[in-house]
């Protein structure tokens, strides 16, 4: 890739990738760490030319839930830190802590997946090349996440 079409392509991504990997650890540093980290390593592997834009982002993501799912085992580490997940501006500041509590209480799988297709529009077929999933898997995984957060929800007293 060369540096005019990385420049574009880091453009596109950087901001959502940021966000993912923000959704999912506590540590801004730790973040930072492995922002950088899935970046060089999309630069450094032997990846065709010609790979259309969505293939590179969807392996870029795969990198860093990889990463992610590696820095986890290393510390372990499993839950979503109570301050850490974005939403709309319209919450106030509790029900973003709220919402965020409530994320922390799904599987991390379970809040990457909903992390990319719902923040990051991803489709069944994109999350599963990222989660390293059957494609088939998605979609009940998706349901099960929405309806567990949901509920988790409802019980917190948000969204009736």
């Amino acid at each position: 890739m060369d540096e005019a079409s990385f420049h574009d392509f880091y453009e596109q991504t950087a901001g959502g990738l940021r966000g993912y990997l923000r959704s999912l650890l506590d540590d801004r540093n730790v973040v930072d760490d492995l922002f950088q980290e899935s970046y060089f390593r999309l630069l450094n592997a032997d990846l065709p030319a010609t790979m259309e834009p969505p293939h590179r982002r969807n392996y870029l993501y795969r990198i860093a839930t990889n990463l992610v799912q590696d820095h986890r085992r290393s510390r372990k580490l499993e839950s979503l830190p109570e301050d850490r997940m974005a939403v709309t501006a319209s919450h106030s500041a509790e029900s973003n802590q709220d919402i965020a509590k409530a994320l922390a209480q799904l599987k991390p799988r379970e809040r990457e997946a909903l992390w990319m297709a719902y923040v990051e529009g991803f489709d069944h077929s994109e999350i599963a090349g990222v989660l390293r999933m059957g494609t088939a898997s998605i979609r009940p995984m998706l349901f099960r996440a929405r309806s567990k957060f949901a509920g988790i929800l409802r019980r917190r007293g948000i969204g009736h």
